[in-house]
């Protein structure tokens, strides 16, 4: 007889999961916790011996820790006692540098704090075990407050210390689940909300356990680009939360007092809007103590004077890593120290500068530097920032307004290869005269403060450890609005500068005509660390090692050419081509698929890009049940099955578009057969063959797949599950 067994799955459209693990509520009926424990899962290393080291309010041992205990399950496990109230850990197989030494993580410990039971998966994430105690509990390989705008996720449940369990998804009716099963969350919800996936588990004591999972399903309207061929860009600006004059916003004209107040400013200014959490440290999990160089969005206006901008700063170390205690302090304030920081403008769209600078010495010959700032005898020390994009106007400062070298550098200096360099000897000095009197020359005024203007600060929600290059630009990561897990105003950074007209040999007539582009720059020595609008030559190095310091990042001295459009001030290039955003309704449910029949459900629809008003019409079954101006519609489900919704959205200038989600009443279900992994229904040679191309990455898995793919159940996917396979299809 052939072995087999079921895995269940909601009927839903398959979807790719990017997972990332956080601290989960977890409440008993029944004992109270004390104390914490850890678990950790070898099958990936395979180390002879597993060592825990904890540190912080207390230390378990000296290095490497405590020999772990190994369960019956195949797990290794330590516990600690509840005056162990916030530690760092690292597993580790106890050995010494060059006698094969191996650890994870490799920096900074894995958070755990008194009360919570974790587990190290197979995988290397850091996940919920329960509580530390002996009763059973469900749990979930996918991370509270995990974000996906996919129409739905898949996320893997588990089972500790128990042999079945049940979940309700938004109240629904409790349905039964196995250890490793996967289903699937957020069919038929509208796009940002919040999916509530809730475990229950009875142990052999009879306590039955609740835990909750809260999931954000969002949905990111299509922005309104625009593109122009003689600003020079080479790389198409970066979108998603990313924008480069957002709505088309260009600055405003407007009287600014730069005071270090953010009141002069509102959101119409913004004219490059950046992510929170996106600066190299945190593809360096070792590097998060550093201070944090993150930009989050330029603002711009003019007046008949003077020239305004308007940086704001994240610092987010104090939800993501709030045991790095420099950074996620206000120590980490930029003006602690003199680092260069720069506006590149676009002044003369003709002039093409590499970032060359060329002056003139005192017995009057002539020398060039690659860059504008931090070289000696022609030579860079800490990498530099180039440029492909139009830029001929450096504003140069520093981020204390200590240096008095300060200055407005203009590229006006043709050199043998037609592009122009900056120099030195026509510069326009802008530094203090003296630092304590904060007099600036020729006009130039900046201010920096605590705060923040912004009422919402999006960015990647994910631990230390967890981050790969490119999540920045991918919807489907764990995008927060930091303000929702506790951020303060105070926590972020502003600074103001006003630059004469004059300097710039501009008027406000030429600003509002020509229009120019700008860019904020921010450095670390002189290597970029982040810009806005933000180029990707920012993050190209950031998780290769820093030469003077294997810890932190290459993105310190490494040279980042900027290639992206600057942000437009004024006015838009004449050769300008815009995209306008097409309409698009956000449409779906309040509450998850599968709710139970007499269940009342609110419909909803959020129409973008509009023009004036909109009328929806809300069909079920492809038949009509309202159309008028109300952007929702009360259903109450009468009979179970699959229905499918739709819901057309029109503006008054008769544009139209239509969207629909399939929603099941009842807990329709399919089920997998382990080992098919191509989903056709039957468990044969081709699912071999599927797991052998996985092998040499010819394909990816969903976690669906992964799931049945483990056929010999030894928690990883290798060649012996489609050997296992082939005997198994044979017999």
């Amino acid at each position: 007889m052939k072995r087999h067994r079921k895995i269940t799955s909601l009927l839903l459209v398959l979807a790719m999961v990017v997972t990332a693990f956080a601290a989960t509520a977890f409440t008993a009926t029944a004992a109270t916790t004390t104390g914490s424990s850890v678990y950790f899962d070898n099958s990936k290393y395979n180390w002879e011996n597993v060592y825990v080291y904890a540190y912080g309010t207390k230390n378990n041992a000296e290095w490497p820790g405590e020999l772990m205990e190994k369960t019956d399950d195949g797990l290794y496990t330590k516990s600690f006692p509840s005056t162990y109230k916030s530690e760092s850990i690292i597993f580790t197989n106890g050995l010494e540098k060059g006698e094969g030494k191996e650890q994870y993580p490799t920096g900074a410990g894995l958070s755990l704090k008194t009360g919570e039971c974790k587990l190290l998966t197979a995988d290397l994430n850091w996940v919920d075990y329960g509580k530390p105690d002996d009763h059973g509990y469900g749990f979930c390989y996918t991370a509270s407050g995990t974000g996906f705008s996919t129409v739905s996720m898949q996320v893997k449940l588990g089972l500790k210390n128990a042999s079945i369990g049940y979940y309700s998804i938004d109240g629904s009716e409790k349905t039964e689940f196995s250890n490793n099963e996967v289903i699937t969350v957020g069919e038929g919800k509208i796009g940002n909300s919040t999916v509530t996936l809730t475990l229950y588990a009875t142990g052999s004591d009879g306590v039955e356990t609740e835990q909750s999972y809260t999931f954000k399903k969002t949905f990111t309207q299509t922005k309104t680009t625009f593109s122009s061929d003689s600003d020079g860009h080479t790389t198409e600006a970066e979108t998603g939360y990313y924008a480069t004059n957002p709505d088309l916003q260009l600055g405003k004209n407007k009287t600014i007092t730069v005071d270090g107040d953010v009141s002069d400013w509102d959101s119409s200014m913004i004219i490059a809007q950046g992510v929170a959490n996106d600066d190299p440290r945190v593809y360096m999990p070792s590097a998060m103590h550093e201070q944090p160089w993150d930009a989050y969005a330029l603002y711009a206006a003019w007046d008949n004077d003077n020239l305004y901008f308007m940086w704001e700063m994240a610092n987010t170390t104090y939800i993501i890593s709030p045991e790095d205690n420099f950074a996620a302090s206000n120590e980490a304030r930029p003006w602690r120290n003199s680092i260069p920081m720069y506006l590149a403008l676009s002044i003369d769209p003709s002039k093409q500068s590499t970032g060359k600078a060329v002056g003139t010495n005192k017995d009057g010959s002539t020398y060039t530097n690659p860059f504008v700032w931090g070289c000696t005898n022609g030579v860079a020390k800490d990498g530099g920032t180039s440029f492909t994009t139009h830029v001929d106007t450096l504003i140069a400062m520093d981020s204390n307004n200590s240096n008095g070298g300060a200055a407005i550098f203009k590229a006006d200096t043709l050199d043998s290869d037609g592009t122009y360099m900056f120099n030195y000897d026509s510069r326009v000095p802008i530094g203090v005269k003296n630092f304590q009197a904060q007099d600036n020359q020729n006009g130039f005024k900046i201010k920096y403060a605590n705060g923040t203007a912004s009422d919402t600060l999006y960015g990647i929600n994910s631990p230390k450890g967890s981050r790969v290059l490119g999540d920045n630009t991918d919807l489907n990561s764990n995008w927060e609005d930091f303000f929702d897990l506790g951020y303060k105003e105070s926590y972020g950074f502003i600074y103001e500068v006003a630059i004469p007209l004059s300097t710039l040999g501009i008027d406000k007539e030429y600003i509002e005509t020509n229009g120019i582009g700008a860019m904020q720059i921010l450095t670390y020595g002189t290597s970029g660390m982040d810009t806005l609008p933000h180029d990707p030559s920012m993050l190209d190095n950031a998780d290769v090692e820093y030469s003077y310091d294997p810890s932190t990042s290459h993105e310190k001295e490494d040279v980042d050419n900027i290639t992206v459009p600057l942000a437009r001030v004024g006015a838009l290039l004449d050769d300008t081509v815009i995209n306008y955003a097409p309409l698009e309704v956000n449409f779906g449910a309040d509450l998850n698929s599968g709710q139970s029949a007499g269940t009342t459900i609110n419909l909803k629809a959020e129409a973008y890009n509009s023009a004036g008003s909109v009328e929806y019409e809300f069909a079920i079954n492809g038949k009509s049940v309202q159309k008028s101006s109300a952007a929702s519609y009360v259903w109450t489900l009468s009979e179970t099955g699959t229905y499918q919704l739709s819901v057309t959205a029109t503006d008054s200038d008769g544009k139209s578009v239509t969207e629909n989600v399939s929603y099941t009443i009842g807990a329709a279900q399919e089920t997998y057969e382990i080992g098919d992994v191509n989903l056709d229904g039957v468990v044969n040679v081709n699912d071999a063959t599927e797991i052998q191309k996985y092998g040499v990455e010819l394909v990816s898995f969903n976690v669906l797949q992964l799931s049945l793919a483990d056929f010999n159940k030894d928690g990883s996917v290798t060649i012996s599950d489609a050997t296992e396979i082939q005997r198994f299809a044979v017999a």
